[in-house]
């Protein structure tokens, strides 16, 4: 699954080809679930923690080898409450790659959760209660078995989430909006379960989720001219395609850009974000400079072009636009996007450079 970026400290390696950060906010929430769960001393707490971190880099490592092969470069973030596969295409993916994409990490864990099993199924009997062994074997089949199938509930933004999304019928926002209403249909009794048994974790994830899903059918309400419901603005398709973007989702803002009924006005910045995050990039960022300099003091344009960069991971470029004569205009929130977006990449070199460089006074409206 993939989860918001927190922190920018910890290790990095390289492992069969993919960078891999794994953050030290990580380590200590991993270290806390072990803790309120079973691993009341330190050798129990630090095996649970070495363990959850192996579970959790095999789920990505699923995913991230089925995205090399659409000719993507994968890294990988193990940080927070989870861990994140980020990568771009350089071709536009089908629905079928999208799928098999999204449900490679958790089925790699139920494959080796199998293993595990028939590991346990054979030499349990033979260990001790409660052994560093046992304790190996358990924690193992729970964080590769049991988290394998939470993943795979049809609730966005779980794995099973985005694989059911790319098989329901629409455009990409109608699939998105579906997959909303089926991800809260399917928490309502899950919520009520994990309050009945009393199980904290799970019912604050439950309840996170829910509230995501809620805000996604809000924003994709369809265009009927009536605002929400509590006298908010109506989403515009340009609002939709840059949330899209925003969520590190260039491939399916530029699907729900494409599927828009002709005629539909959208600013041309965003048509060349959208081209500089998907297979366009040279077309896109030459129109996104247009757009900038036909529109000095637009603080617009300027954040959708290192916003894109962002995603092109092109560190050089976003740090050039923020030390050069339009750093003014740049957005704090897409600064701290830019921070967010290196640590996931396992570059918090680049995170900390760019968190140290002196941000201008805002420039004052004429």
């Amino acid at each position: 699954m993939s989860t918001p970026v927190e922190g920018g400290r910890g290790l990095r390696v390289r492992l069969f080809g993919f960078p891999v950060h794994v953050d030290i906010s990580f380590v200590l929430i991993m270290g806390l679930i072990g803790w309120v769960g079973q691993a009341r001393t330190l050798p129990l707490l630090g095996l649970w923690i070495v363990v959850a971190t192996v579970a959790i880099l095999v789920h990505e490592l699923g995913h991230a080898v089925v995205a090399r092969t659409t000719g993507a470069r994968p890294a990988i973030a193990l940080t927070g409450f989870g861990g994140l596969t980020t990568y771009s295409p350089p071709q536009p993916l089908t629905r079928a790659r999208s799928f098999s994409i999204a449900v490679a990490g958790p089925l790699v864990g139920l494959a080796v959760a199998g293993g595990l099993v028939l590991v346990s199924n054979r030499v349990s009997p033979g260990l001790e209660y409660g052994s560093l062994w046992q304790s190996l074997l358990d924690f193992g089949i729970f964080t590769t078995l049991w988290w394998s199938v939470l993943n795979l509930m049809p609730v966005l933004p779980l794995d099973g989430g985005q694989a059911m999304r790319e098989l329901l019928p629409g455009d990409p926002r109608q699939r998105l909006r579906r997959a909303a209403g089926v991800s809260v249909v399917v928490l309502v009794p899950l919520l009520g379960l994990a309050v009945y048994a009393q199980q904290l974790w799970l019912g604050m994830f439950l309840l996170f989720f829910g509230v995501a899903n809620v805000q996604t059918l809000r924003e994709t309400a369809p265009d009927d001219g009536r605002a929400p419901a509590g006298g908010g603005p109506k989403l515009t398709p340009e609002q939709a395609v840059v949330a899209l973007l925003w969520q590190g989702s260039p491939e399916q803002a530029r699907d729900l850009l494409q599927s828009l009924p002709p005629g539909t006005s959208a600013d041309l910045a965003v048509h060349g974000a959208v081209l500089a995050a998907t297979d366009q990039p040279e077309q896109g960022l030459a129109l996104l400079r247009q757009e900038v300099a036909h529109r000095p003091g637009d603080p617009n344009p300027v954040a959708l072009l290192v916003l894109a960069q962002t995603l092109r991971h092109d560190w050089a470029a976003v740090e050039a636009e923020l030390t050069g004569p339009m750093a003014a205009d740049v957005p704090l929130p897409v600064v701290e996007r830019a921070l967010q977006e290196a640590r996931a990449a396992g570059r918090p070199d680049v995170a900390d450079r760019l968190a140290a460089l002196p941000r201008p006074e805002p420039r004052q409206a004429g």
